[in-house]
């Protein structure tokens, strides 16, 4: 146990975790509940730093543009937002806090969520944009980080030469850290440009550390420097043009059937509408979720015309090539963003994929309608292997989508859908409505329909699973039943027409969760959820000939409390209990952790520190870890054991801070953690992140 405790004290003091604490609970919770619900590893990283930009840069609610982002980050629901609009629309702008308090419908609970997010500017027309003024005016800042698994992993081991030659995967190519360098410029929501260079653990700088003849085999597929590096250019609301991206961007329309290309937040009760911006600039260092080229929206009264064009190379298994060796077919397109071993180094950048089209859209005050429709054409054919699940996926060089959004938004009544088709003719619709028939009380209902024939490289709307081989109807309801109390409560109920690779069958599912929160003041709140699930998926006896679905029943009851001691300590605690049944296993599993937020206000350092417990022998437990400024960190506790970590910054001077975090996970029940490459010997793992943040 020395051992273990020996780094963390070396530590200490030195994150960037904010005081905002009702907000960054909201958050936090859509976070987990999108890993606990999601069947693949997703990097979240990117919602996290949009959160943390709008922390920094505070939306301007005399802007309705920038108040529609409340809606996308689901803190408030859309009916809130068009009072806010009403009231400034009859009264003037907003120029004091205490102003929000006669807005009908926003209590103190709602004002405890804006107050940390908000500001109040006058809205600048757009012909006072100068160029000058937002260079003199902007914010520069540079972060370089690294991170590293301390523990020597199977990857990393020396192999010998001749076993190397005979199998090029057995050894990562790079070293064992992750390296970030970004540098970002913002000025007022108007301009934005920056870079991001990146290498993941296992990915080499400038040179594989190999011998010559698998060198030999990786040919001109060895990158000469850094194996990520990603260049954004935004700029907003200069005469008629509304928005112009180059470099990397992110592009949402309607409620993303037919075009949604980042990730979008999951709501917890409420309006499942989408409000957000059209283009967004792509500042994570996400390789895969991005796209690459130009795009602008151009404004004319009400409407709005969005073109764009993408040309990006992606990561793809090739499996026919040509006399030169260019590809000619491929069998998936890999989606890890990872380049460690020959194998994925091979596959990298093996394609090119091009996108483009626009969108039209009409919007007057309560009401927008828009059209999309977009191209994807690959450079060579994908045709993935014959699967009895992938029947219906995509297969040739080019794919046509198209749809029809819109929404509509009365005084206690919001519909918004959204149908799509691709150009095999196989539709894809979603239609909901929210009903607030008093500020304490809100509806919700939401349809959706993904046939399984459907193909969109580009769809990310509500879904249980993908926006494909699905349909399925949501409720959920919100109801503020006393002073600071509120009760949420969704049942979810998606179907699948056809198998999938974990069904052997069509499936179902149902997912109900409850959930009663308490503010109990404006930097505490306490929240009960009860959830529970049943799903039909595989069995694992290898002994029946005929494989039928099994239920599986999970159920999980969880205890969240946060609350200040003092001025300068923030408290959480959780416990958390769950049952996991089928006919092969019927486990129980458990989480506790104890948080402690030290961050005086008089003082350049703070810390964050967290000793948790886990037992989960029947599939994984997850919670947020506060973690390094805009980087993302979800604990995954499978086996038995506990989680230390420690979290830390330090302020220097001219806007320099260092943030950095140690923490070891020590397991009781295995002598082995992971497996293939990325295998530990011994019980007991331990990572650490540095981070160098500068701005001005």
């Amino acid at each position: 146990m020395k051992r273990f405790l020996i780094p963390i004290l070396i530590m200490l003091p030195c994150l960037a975790f904010s005081q905002n604490e009702i907000t960054d609970e909201i958050i936090i919770d859509q976070i987990e509940r999108m890993m606990e619900n999601s069947e693949e590893e997703i990097d979240f990283a990117e919602l996290i730093e949009e959160y943390w930009t709008i922390c920094e840069n505070k939306i301007n609610i005399n802007n309705p543009d920038e108040l529609n982002q409340l809606i996308e980050l689901h803190l408030v629901n859309v009916f809130i937002v068009e009072k806010i609009n009403d009231y400034r629309k009859n009264y003037g702008n907003f120029m004091l806090f205490d102003e929000l308090t006669f807005v009908e419908g926003i209590d103190e609970m709602t004002l405890n969520i804006l107050n940390p997010v908000i500001c109040f500017e006058k809205p600048q027309e757009k012909e006072k944009l100068r160029a000058r003024d937002l260079l003199k005016y902007g914010k520069h800042q540079t972060i370089f980080q690294i991170e590293q698994c301390f523990n020597k992993k199977a990857g990393y081991q020396d192999v010998s030469d001749s076993i190397l030659y005979d199998n090029p995967n057995k050894k990562y190519l790079g070293s064992p850290q992750k390296m970030l360098l970004r540098y970002s410029f913002s000025s007022n929501n108007k301009l934005e440009f920056g870079f991001a260079l990146e290498k993941d653990a296992g990915e080499y700088l400038f040179s594989p550390k190999i011998n010559d003849s698998i060198k030999t085999l990786i040919g001109d597929k060895a990158y000469k420097t850094i194996d990520f590096v990603s260049f954004h250019f935004l700029i907003n609301d200069y005469k008629f043009v509304k928005t112009l991206a180059l470099g990397d961007y992110q592009l949402s329309f309607g409620q993303g059937v037919t075009m949604g290309s980042g990730l979008a937040f999951a709501a917890s009760g409420g309006s499942l509408l989408r409000k957000s911006k059209k283009i967004r600039a792509s500042k994570s260092a996400n390789e895969v979720r991005y796209l690459r080229g130009v795009a602008t929206t151009l404004n004319y009264r009400n409407w709005d015309l969005t073109v764009f064009y993408s040309n990006k190379n992606v990561d793809a298994n090739v499996s026919v090539v040509d006399s030169l060796g260019e590809p000619l077919v491929v069998t998936a397109l890999q989606q890890t963003g990872l380049h460690r071993t020959y194998g994925e180094l091979i596959d990298r950048h093996a394609i090119r994929q091009q996108l483009f089209g626009g969108n039209l859209s009409y919007r007057s005050n309560r009401f927008q309608i828009g059209y999309t429709i977009h191209k994807t054409v690959l450079s060579c054919e994908l045709n993935p292997d014959p699967r009895l699940y992938n029947t219906f996926y995509f297969r040739g060089k080019s794919l046509v989508n198209q749809g029809v959004d819109f929404y509509y938004v009365l005084k206690k009544f919001a519909f918004y859908g959204e149908a799509a088709i691709s150009d095999n003719l196989a539709p894809a619709a979603l239609l909901g409505t929210t009903v607030q028939p008093a500020g304490y009380i809100d509806f919700t209902v939401l349809y959706r329909y993904y046939d399984k024939k459907y193909q969109n490289f580009y769809s990310n709307s509500f879904a249980a699973g993908s926006s494909r081989n699905e349909k399925g109807l949501y409720l959920s309801t919100s109801i503020t039943f006393a002073p600071r109390w509120k009760l949420i409560a969704t049942a979810d109920f998606p179907q699948y027409d056809w198998i999938k690779t974990t069904a052997y069958a069509p499936s179902r599912t149902q997912d109900y969760n409850l959930q009663v929160e308490h503010q109990i003041n404006s930097k505490s709140l306490f929240f009960i959820q009860l959830r529970y699930k049943d799903k039909e998926k595989n069995g694992s006896s290898e002994n029946t000939y005929i494989r039928n679905l099994i239920h599986e029943r999970k159920m999980s009851l969880r205890f969240h409390i946060t609350y200040p001691i003092g001025n300068d300590f923030i408290l959480k605690n959780r416990v958390e209990f769950s049952t996991n049944k089928d006919v092969s296993k019927n486990g129980t599993s458990y989480l506790i952790y104890q948080d402690i937020l030290y961050n005086p206000e008089t003082c350049p350092y703070s810390f964050a520190f967290r000793y948790a417990l886990f037992d989960s022998p029947n599939g994984a437990v997850y919670a947020y870890e506060n973690d390094i400024l805009n980087s993302f960190a979800i604990g995954s506790f499978y086996h038995k054991g506990l989680r230390i970590y420690l979290l830390g910054k330090v302020k220097l001077r001219w806007g320099v801070a260092i943030n950095a975090k140690i923490g070891c996970t020590f397991y009781t029940d295995v002598n082995e953690i992971g497996s293939g490459l990325e295998l530990i010997e011994g019980n007991l793992k331990t990572d650490g992140k540095l981070q160098l943040v500068w701005k001005l």
